[in-house]
This record gives structure tokens, sequence and C-alpha cells, in this order.
């Protein structure tokens, strides 16, 4: 596998992606440049054909539309609104909706991109998509936001763009539980009578709407399960110069929202602590530590950091962001540690909380300076996988444990009658709180919980054990581009599977059902096996009537293979 890898990135087509994914000297390049780039140096490691690769890059469907906004002061405004599909070999595909005056259709793609890769890193059964509106929430009112959030949904309804089978839309930055329940209630009266699982249309909703317990921490709570299970790593700590472990570490936070706030809370909770935060009034400092949720508290009321009376250091600017500390969580905005920035920082390790915080030409500079790198893509998939978990609940139409619960709850009972028999002790539960919480069954959320640990403790080690792999060949080999690398072989594996699957009776045959029919003396070359040999007469059969998959068979067989349909 080791000298398959070296073959690989010494081939002509290979270094040519590996030329491309290095930085220029003029400076870094636009987000969506800088995914292509991590896409390309993760390529040059796999044992995929080029391309397919060109086509796993490229996003399969970008929408943009016009939305009329009646202002309450009577003026009409017309708001740009995107939603891009990166990916439709898995249905529905999956991803956060913003709201942000900065958001583009370049933006929209690259991170749908990541998504596929974080559906992907964590086997979630999803496609990548993103999209948004370009607006400044704190420049409207909740009737306006309402007003664009509602017309979203009919428009993307319109299109066929979303639905629990087709796109489900969640939170993002700009949006939460409240936007997401207008969205899940425009659609269920635009559609709910005729789809009976209308409710699964967006996650990220309020409980009371279909909700489920854990989602607003479950980003940050995924933050601080792959930190945990990574350092946890001795060889890993020993190359960023740290003691193995969370415990003990002390962190600093660009972007105190849900996402930083809760992985300040749970890691302070284990054990780290909290020593900077910088926000958009400015930046503190506390050698001491910080109490989370006392800042949390200070920010929803002052709305900021500024004046907070428990820290020493208080800065106009994020300057905080360069002292020194173990941990650096950017969780905030992507490209936040660029070119410009990068040598200013004294961390050992950079946990990625935000979408693409760290752009290439920054991470060639800290990686010289021996910075690890825990990639977004692995890191920042915790609201995903709890999103998953509320989709299933929409589908199955019962809330996790409500079956399960009070059978659990009373085998424990039955298996403390039993020592109590055996024994002759006795504790009586009624006048013990603490015995009687041990003999509960699980919440919901103590079960989303777990499952997100779960998650997390699977796609951790997987990584890692990667990770170390690549690093014995190339020199700056890291954690972050070995879970690109496993995505696109994940991704590859279904496409090979599906698409390319071996021939039988000399046809391919994909689901079953709607043949897909061309003119015969349609010709394109290339045999996926053996790219020299290119005799095979191939028959397509396509997919239930889901277009989606029309174009993924037309690009492929385009490009790809010499066909004979009849």
């Amino acid at each position: 596998m080791i000298q398959t890898f070296a073959r690989r990135a010494l081939q002509p087509q290979f270094r040519s992606l590996a030329r491309f994914g290095q930085s220029n000297e003029e400076g870094d390049v636009s987000f969506l440049e800088q995914v292509y780039q991590y896409f390309d140096k993760a390529a040059a490691l796999t044992n995929i054909p080029v391309d397919m690769l060109n086509y796993y890059k490229k996003t399969d469907c970008v929408i943009k539309f016009h939305l009329p906004l009646v202002r309450d002061d009577g003026t009409v405004e017309c708001i740009p609104a995107f939603r891009a599909q990166h990916k439709t070999h898995k249905l529905p595909t999956k991803g956060g909706t913003r709201l942000s005056e900065h958001i583009h259709t370049e933006e929209v793609e690259a991170l749908s991109l990541l998504m596929t890769f974080k559906n992907a890193v964590l086997e979630l059964p999803y496609g990548g998509a993103k999209g948004g509106l370009k607006i400044n929430p704190k420049k409207y009112s909740k009737r306006e936001i309402e007003s664009l959030m509602r017309r979203f949904t009919i428009e993307l309804a319109k299109r066929n763009f979303i639905g629990a089978a087709i796109d489900v839309p969640g939170p993002d930055l700009g949006t939460g539980e409240r936007e997401m329940s207008w969205m899940k209630d425009e659609y269920t009266k635009f559609a709910g009578h005729l789809d009976i699982n209308a409710q699964g249309c967006v996650t990220g909703k309020a409980i009371s709407q279909g909700g489920i317990s854990g989602r607003t921490e479950s980003t940050g709570l995924g933050v601080f399960y792959g930190c945990r299970e990574i350092l946890e790593d001795y060889e890993f700590c020993t190359q960023a110069g740290i003691p193995a472990g969370l415990r003990g570490k002390n962190i600093i936070i660009q972007g105190y929202g849900a996402v930083g706030y809760y992985a300040a809370k749970y890691m302070c909770a284990y054990g780290a602590k909290l020593v900077g935060v910088a926000e958009w009034d400015g930046s503190i400092y506390e050698e001491n530590g910080i109490d989370p949720d006392e800042l949390q508290a200070f920010k929803e009321q002052r709305k900021g950091v500024k004046g907070f009376p428990k820290a020493s250091e208080y800065h106009e600017d994020e300057s905080v962001i360069y002292k020194e500390c173990d941990i650096f969580i950017p969780a905030a905005f992507e490209q936040t540690v660029n070119r410009a920035n990068a040598p200013k920082f004294n961390c050992k390790v950079i946990a990625e909380a935000a979408n693409g915080p760290t752009t290439l030409a920054a991470e060639e500079i800290l990686i010289k300076k021996g910075v690890k790198f825990l990639p977004d893509i692995l890191l920042n998939a915790g609201g995903v996988t709890v999103s998953y978990f509320e989709w299933l609940q929409n589908l199955d139409h019962i809330r996790p444990g409500r079956m399960t619960r009070r059978w659990e709850e009373t085998s424990k009972y039955k298996l403390l009658e039993a020592i109590q028999i055996s024994t002759g002790l006795r504790v009586d539960v009624t006048k013990n709180q603490q015995a009687a919480k041990l003999l509960e069954g699980p919440s919901a959320k103590d079960l989303v919980f777990t499952g997100l640990e779960e998650s997390n403790g699977s796609c951790c080690p997987k990584n890692k054990r990667n990770s170390q792999q690549i690093e014995y060949i190339f020199e700056n080999g890291c954690l972050l581009q070995c879970s690109y690398d496993n995505s696109l072989t994940c991704r590859h594996s279904w496409f090979k599977m599906i698409v390319y699957n071996k021939y039988q009776q000399n046809c391919v045959h994909i689901n079953n059902f709607y043949l897909f029919l061309l003119p015969s003396n349609y010709n394109c070359q290339y045999n996926f096996e053996q790219p020299n040999q290119i005799n095979n007469k191939i028959r397509i059969v396509g997919l239930n009537n889901q277009l989606p998959f029309l174009f993924l068979i037309l690009s492929t067989l385009y490009l790809n293979f010499r066909i004979y349909l009849f």
C-alpha cells in the first residue's frame, strides 16, 4: 500500500495535480479554489483515475434566484438566494442554509463539496449541499426574515430542491431552530398533503416542530469528542510537542457562537482551560481561565465580549488568538487562518471548528513550524451527524428511546432487586437521588450524544491510521489530507460499485427499471478496468426516474465508455 502511494504521487498526471495544490506567491486564493487545492493534494494519494477525480470535484447543480421582499417601511428589496447540490449520487443531499451578506455562488459550491466530504468521512447516507440568502440578518426585522425564509422554501419546493428524499437543509451561519421551523411549516403547507415525511424536509428545528434534543450543542460537542479522541494518541501529541490527552490544555477560541461556546463548555468540563476568546467586538484573555458559562451569559446580555469583568486583558482587535496556547480553535468564518497572519500563531494544534478556516498557504507555513491540524471535515461534522438522527426520527415518526427507555429502566430495577436478594443489602431508591438517577433509562438526548460519540469514535482512529501510513512517505503529510483522502476513496468505492460494476452478460444493471436510451451510433471510449481494451458492450439501466442520476450516467458514459446501446 505504501509503495502504491509513492508510485502514484510520481505519475505525471498527479504531479500536475500536486502542483495545482501548491499556494502561489501572490497570496491566498478564493475559498472555492482553496477547497479544490486540498482536493487535489488528497487526490494525488489515491488510485482513482484522473477523469473520475475531475468529475467528483465539480458541483452537479447550482441554482440562483431572487426573492422580492417588502420591507417594514414599504420599500421593495431584491434578495439573492442560492442552493448548490455538489453530488447527488446519494439522496437526499444535506447541507446548511446561511444568512450572510458575503454569500455567493462559489461559496455555496465550496461548502457543498465540504459537506460531501463530511458525509463520506462519517459514513452518512447523504450527498453534499449548501445554500443561503445574501443578507445581514442584523439589519432585518423578525417579520422580514420570516417572510424571506418562507418564500425561499416555496421557491426551492417549486424547483424540486427540498424534501425529505431530495434535499434537506439545516441551520448554518445566521440561522437556527426558528428559521428551520419556518421552513418546515411552509413546506408542510405546500406539500404536506402529498408527503407523509414532510416534517423531515429540514433539520435543526425546534423540538416542538419535530426537532431532536441535543441538536443545538451538537457541532461544539463533536469538536470536543474529536479533540478528545485524537489527543489521546501519544505519537500525534509527541509530534505536536504537547503531553497526550485533552486535560490541562490551554485553549483559545475565535468565534464564540453556538459552536465555540459548546466546544469550550465540554472541553473545560473535561479538564481543559479556556484562556482566550476573540469575537466581533474584540478579544479577551485570562491566564487563569475563563468560565464558559459566565462568558456566554455576559455575551448574551451585552452582545459581545467587550467589558467582561473576569478577563485580565482586552484588545480591540483579535490579537489574543496569536498568544501562546496548546490548542487554537477557529470557530468563525472560512479562511481566517491565512498567509498574512499564519506566522503570528503560537499554538501547537489547530482544531478546525469552522468550515475551511485554514488556507493552503497558511497550512504550509504552520506545518513548517510544527503545528498539527485537526481537519474541519472530521471535527465539525457533529451537526450533520445529529441532523441525521433528527431526519431518521422524522422518517420513523417516533422519538429515540420511546419504545425502549421504560424497558431498560425496568431491567435495571430487576437487576438491583436480584443483587439485594443475593447479598442481603438494601438500597432505598426513594431516598437516594443518586441511585435513582443511575437506574433511569436513557433520555432522547442521552441516545443522541451516545450516537454522536460513537460516530466520532469510529471515524477518528481510521483517519489516524491512514495519516500514519501516508506520513511515512510524505514529510508534510497530515491528518487533514488523510480525511480528504478517506472521503475520496469512500465516494469512489460507491461509484465503482454502482456505475462500474463488473460486466455480467454484457450488461450493467443500476438498481432496475427505467431504460435510458441513446442513438445507436453514440460512441465514447474508456474501459474502467483496462483503459486500452475498448470492446465491451454495455446496456444501461437507470434509477427509478431520479433525474440527477441520469446526469451522472450521461457524463460518465460520455467521458469513460464505448457503448453500443440497443
